[in-house]
């Protein structure tokens, strides 16, 4: 049955890798841009075996490693990114976050969040926990112990302003915004989560001089990650495709604000075209197999927040 996949990527560290797999899906699939992918599902028009590439965050691998391989192969991309971390050459929460786990970190965290859930939290997993706070606190939480700790600070490791306007300016990658600071939008008020969706979106377009039609949900599993709300803030701010990393294919008509994609990272050809076919069982197998205890904690520390009425 014919269908359409829409590709996620994060970071590229092995470019023959990347143009391998790029290579063996295009035989199945006829890659599309983003303004192609927004007009079939605007006609509903979905069935002729055809897949978009996308890629969260801008990691400098992609302008170093998967730039130079979309150029190659003449294959469109969407790259979704957050304005202020370009700007300003600051590291994401959750890259900043990498080098804290060997460390008391932890600790620091759960002292500070314990009456926020109104109990002891300490068998959850820092992500977990850090995933089910708002955006404010989290970023205090982790500013704290880097303050004390400079040595821990990573360098900037995401694309340049230079290095995002050349892409964009290629014809090759369409710049969709990801918020301003990556949070779970979930976790914000409402107007804390318009202003992660319109500033982004307005901050973005200035830098990059061209309207913004796409966005990309930080962590982005529907319900769990945003809602209507969020689909809401969307339209308004006039996205034209916003899309989540719910984990499966789309037939004949999908809807514009919750476009599901599929995360590739690693495999080789057999692996990979398996994943693709079986992309929501593949999930599902997956948490079952290694106990995906981060889903299973934010889902109970969601209950208990809202059972504290917080």
């Amino acid at each position: 049955m014919s269908k359409c996949i829409v590709l996620m990527f994060h970071e590229i560290n092995d470019v023959a890798w990347f143009e391998r797999t790029l290579k063996f899906i295009g035989r199945k699939y006829g890659f599309v841009s983003f303004h192609e992918l927004r007009d079939r599902i605007e006609n509903s028009n979905l069935g002729d075996s055809i897949a978009h590439i996308t890629f969260d965050d801008g990691h400098r691998s992609f302008y170093d490693n998967a730039f130079p391989v979309l150029k190659k192969l003449s294959l469109p991309s969407t790259l979704f990114v957050s304005p202020q971390v370009i700007e300003q050459e600051h590291n994401y929460w959750f890259q900043r976050v990498r080098p804290l786990q060997s460390t008391d970190f932890r600790q620091l965290l759960i002292t500070k969040v314990r009456m926020l859930f109104n109990g002891d939290i300490s068998n959850y997993s820092t992500h977990a926990i850090l995933k089910s706070l708002p955006y404010f606190l989290m970023d205090q939480i982790v500013s704290t112990y880097e303050n004390d700790h400079p040595d821990l600070k990573l360098p900037y490791m995401n694309v340049y302003k230079g290095q995002l306007i050349e892409m964009s300016d290629s014809g090759l990658v369409e710049i969709g915004a990801h918020t301003v600071n990556h949070p779970i939008l979930a976790n914000e008020s409402d107007n804390d989560s318009a202003f992660e969706i319109n500033d982004s979106i307005r901050c973005l377009n200035k830098l990059v001089n061209k309207p913004i039609r796409a966005f990309a949900y930080p962590n982005g599993q529907p319900v769990m990650d945003f809602g209507q709300r969020e689909m809401k803030f969307l339209r308004d701010a006039g996205i034209e495709l916003a899309f989540s990393t719910e984990s499966r294919s789309m037939y004949n008509k999908a809807d514009h604000m919750s476009i599901p994609r599929i995360g590739v990272s690693k495999g080789n050809p057999f692996y990979v075209t398996q994943k693709i076919r079986f992309a929501k069982q593949w999930i599902q197998l997956r948490n079952l197999a290694f106990r995906n205890t981060e889903l299973k904690d934010r889902k109970q520390l969601l209950k208990i927040r809202k059972a504290n009425g917080l």
